[in-house]
């Protein structure tokens, strides 16, 4: 096959990185399944997206070679998946390659019969064996003889996995289903929650779980690859906010000033790579994504409020920074990430030798060879990825966190102009809704914690752009790239632009952003509501049917839709006293209780819904008018803070019989004696009790 296939007519850069290939690609979809049927053959299916490392690897290997394309073309029909277009295809068949496997991955393989029943999985594969992995050749031609002689073998296959997908599926809501009725029975005897000792139990199971996989010399959990997994440190962090354990501040600390240090910081140019091949930072896989940025932004700003050092503030600007120069669209939406390689060699645009640092540099390249470790052997390929030689254990810790000495900022910004005329990674430049939620989320926050209108202005044109373009006929779409919006909203999209909406009215208290976020919210429980088992479906009502119908509650590399719809509801039913929502959110979190008590480390942003409704959360209740100067200093004495789980409701009508603005502490259907200048408020917020 010479010229383009299917996949010339997409719109997602990943389908279009493969639109030249010698493979007879289809995009997912009913003319491809149709035709697997008239042929009768088998499905292969990849499923990867545009700046995975090993997608290019197996590309370049396997489907740019004419031998494996003629095998493909000959034996199956070729399905190719955007896994962040599709997250509903690639749960489903991720769950599956979990199940045959034991583990997971892009690229993801999957073969499955033209029902689109898999007997088949796997990740990456050489084209020939190496490794110690078989060939993808052989594989395929494995499998393709045995769809010919021993058909019934690989369908009886089939039918047992998705059978045990289904069951797993089934099991999880029934068990669910369960807590969920104990939780309903609770509800209906007037009961406002579950027992707080088995909430406290299940948070201090986290905690000890996190400290027993907690690296003490470097920070993290666990050993090599490390994610920052930032929603982890959020939930930390607050656990140390609600019980005085420093020691979950110290994992926190340790983790973000380790991360920093690291070779997974881009020093240069900014912002977080994907994660680290080895515990100690420093190798990075050169990705960078927008969901590590917002959420890291968020992880940073939480601990500049709890420390109230400029050090970590200044790490928030870095990374706002790093996205309006790399990652904004000239509309102001966010592009999804960045890829690792340049050039066909990953993480070359990011590698420097000492040579090149002295030549663009002259005599202070020195200073910043010392300071960022680039050396004649390198850490890399022969060359050096900038890091903070400094440990951050080292009392000179503090003089090499920025803001940085002026000649090292200078500096570095010579090197990042001179790296800017490299051959840049591609950038896969589609707009995604629940992403561009996240950085919503996360720079209305900051804009919030710090007093800087830079942050909200990136927010709102964002937000704005979302609302406009992301939406068609009334409703909220996945996708936007070219003036081309595509794939009706899923849960992610929902809960995160919610999120977004809260975030941007807690930051502004314009009643604009808590009505669209009502509104949204009111229409994803319409759509994703699982009325039998409780909490979300990722697909909506009417989706296209597969095997099975996707539901996640695991916070992986962002927080699940599950967790973050949760959250949304619990802080939407304080703004708008709908009782209602805070009762939908209820059912859900017990439903999942099963989930936290099994695997805790890995539900941590849902840990913090479940910290929230125990008790957690703070209605701060202002009377008086915005631009009143009492008012508008207990705001902003407020928004200094470190205070995860509160919210400020703000009613402008008159104060009170002498017409004073007050403000009164709500917690857990208890509110405190009225409060009138911000020395009271902080006497009250300081020993957690009303002023009286």
């Amino acid at each position: 096959m010479s010229g383009s296939n299917r996949l010339i007519h997409e719109k997602s850069p990943y389908l279009l990185q493969h639109a030249s290939n010698p493979v007879d690609w289809y995009p997912w979809g009913e003319e491809a399944f149709e035709r697997a049927k008239a042929l009768d053959r088998p499905v292969f299916l990849s499923i990867g997206y545009s700046t995975c490392h090993w997608c290019h690897v197996m590309a370049r290997e396997s489907f740019e070679d004419e031998e494996v394309a003629a095998c493909l073309n000959k034996n199956y029909i070729s399905v190719k998946v955007d896994r962040e277009e599709r997250p509903d295809v690639d749960h489903v068949y991720m769950t599956v390659c979990q199940m045959l496997t034991g583990s997971g991955g892009w690229p993801l393989s999957i073969v499955m019969t033209p029902e689109k029943k898999p007997f088949w999985a796997g990740t990456y594969l050489p084209k020939k064996s190496k490794f110690g992995l078989p060939g993808f050749l052989d594989v395929l031609r494995v499998l393709a003889e045995a769809w010919s002689e021993e058909r019934e073998v690989l369908v009886e296959q089939a039918e047992k996995v998705t059978a045990a997908l289904r069951e797993s599926v089934d099991d999880a809501r029934v068990s669910g289903g369960r807590e969920a009725q104990v939780r309903n029975e609770s509800l209906r005897e007037g009961k406002p929650g579950a027992p707080g000792g088995l909430h406290d139990s299940i948070l201090e199971l986290a905690f000890r779980r996190f400290h027993s996989a907690f690296d003490e010399d470097h920070g993290g959990f666990g050993a090599a690859p490390k994610f920052p997994s930032p929603h982890n440190l959020m939930f930390l962090l607050q656990y140390w906010k609600r019980t005085g354990e420093r020691r979950a501040f110290e994992m926190v600390e340790s983790t973000l000033k380790h991360a920093y240090a690291g070779g997974i910081y881009d020093h240069i140019g900014f912002g977080f790579f994907r994660y680290s091949t080895d515990s100690r930072w420093m190798i990075p896989h050169f990705e960078k994504m927008l969901y590590d940025q917002a959420l890291m932004m968020m992880a940073f700003t939480d601990m500049a409020q709890a420390t109230q050092k400029s050090c970590w503030r200044e790490v928030v600007w870095e990374i706002a920074s790093f996205l309006d120069r790399e990652m904004k669209s000239p509309e102001g939406a966010f592009y999804t990430a960045i890829d690792a390689e340049s050039e066909g060699e990953e993480g070359k645009y990011y590698l420097w030798t000492p040579d090149e640092v002295k030549e663009i540099l002259g005599e202070e390249g020195e200073e910043f060879i010392k300071a960022y470790g680039i050396t004649e052997r390198g850490n890399f390929k022969g060359r050096s990825i900038p890091h903070l030689v400094v440990s951050p254990k080292d009392g000179a810790w503090d003089a090499v966190l920025p803001p940085r000495a002026p000649a090292l900022e200078r500096n570095r910004k010579k090197l990042l102009a001179s790296r800017e005329e490299r051959v840049r990674p591609h950038t896969d430049d589609k707009i995604l809704t629940s992403l561009n939620g996240l950085a919503i989320a996360a720079l209305a926050r900051a804009s919030r914690a710090f007093d800087d209108p830079d942050y909200l202005d990136m927010a709102r044109v964002s937000l704005d752009f979302i609302l406009e373009n992301n939406m068609k006929d009334g409703e909220i779409y996945a996708r936007y790239r070219e003036g081309h919006v595509a794939h009706k909203g899923y849960l992610d999209d929902y809960a995160f632009l919610i999120w977004a909406l809260i975030e941007m009215h807690q930051t502004t208290l314009e009643d604009s952003y808590l009505k669209r976020a009502e509104r949204f919210a009111r229409e994803m429980v319409e759509r994703f509501w699982d009325e039998e088992s409780k909490g979300f479906f990722l697909t909506g009502k009417g989706a296209e049917e597969l095997i099975v119908r996707p539901k996640e509650t695991y916070d992986g590399a962002v927080p699940s839709g599950n967790s973050v719809a949760i959250m949304d509801l619990l802080k939407l039913s304080h703004l708008l006293e709908a009782q209602d929502l805070e009762e939908l959110a209820a059912y859900a979190i017990s439903a999942m209780l099963p989930h936290m008590k099994t695997n805790p480390m890995a539900h941590s942003h849902l840990l913090s819904a479940l910290e929230y409704h125990a008790g957690g959360a703070q209605d701060i209740r202002i009377a008086g008018q915005k631009d009143d100067a009492v008012v508008q200093a207990m705001i902003s004495y407020v928004r200094r803070l470190y205070l995860p789980n509160a919210q400020i409701i703000l009613d402008d009508e008159a104060p009170d019989e002498e017409d004073r603005p007050r403000l009164v502490i709500c917690r857990r259907f208890t509110c405190g004696a009225p409060i009138y200048s911000v020395d009271e408020l902080q006497v009250a917020l300081m020993t957690g009790r009303p002023a009286t």
